[in-house]
């Protein structure tokens, strides 16, 4: 949008990802921290009233916390998680060789830490993060997945939240929604 354009953006879908086989690191720029970059750019050009972004995250963010100890989950789950908390955290996994490949799960569940810091950060707007789904891409070749995107149903849960009639609207904020379109728990998978 241009200064003298009217009309202020709709939406924002923050789709950054890079799967397995990368550090750390490398993982969370691409997977968490490009989105914040997108979001710091664009949000403050959304409709104030009717702005939406969808972060899209993975089954294997919850799939992630499902595995920590309570101060762990805490931390990933919490609307009391400050930004300064998750880096932290984030940092000293960053130091770490990712010995048990976690680097993906870890960044997607940042992605839906930071979705509920954001979100209210802009009570106004409607953010939320979703799963597409586990669909054949680049990033799932060889790992068991069959669904082309285009055979998928990939384009449920993002297209409902930037579009839809999200459910209490006032309360689902920060959310994170499955791949059909259900708001799902970020502690562990729920299957769809």
């Amino acid at each position: 949008r241009y200064p003298s354009e009217p009309t202020p953006l709709y939406g924002l879908c923050n789709n950054a990802g890079i799967g397995f086989g990368r550090s750390i690191s490398e993982t969370l720029a691409t997977n968490l921290y490009g989105s914040v970059r997108c979001s710091e750019h664009f949000v403050p050009l959304l409709d104030p009233g009717e702005g939406r972004v969808c972060n899209i995250a993975s089954a294997s963010g919850p799939m992630f916390v499902q595995g920590l100890d309570a101060e762990q989950r805490k931390l990933f789950t919490s609307r009391e998680t400050t930004w300064e908390d998750l880096e932290e955290c984030l940092r000293r996994y960053a130091a770490a060789t990712d010995y048990d490949g976690v680097a993906y799960g870890l960044s997607k569940a940042a992605v839906n830490q930071w979705t509920m810091q954001l979100a209210a950060q802009h009570p106004n707007l409607k953010i939320n993060s979703c799963s597409p789904g586990y669909i054949l891409t680049d990033l799932t070749a060889g790992m068991g997945a069959s669904k082309r995107p285009e055979d998928s149903n990939c384009h449920v849960a993002p297209l409902h939240l930037l579009f839809g009639d999200v459910a209490h609207p006032d309360q689902n904020k920060g959310r994170y929604y499955g791949s059909d379109a259900v708001r799902s728990p970020i502690d562990r998978y729920r299957g769809p």
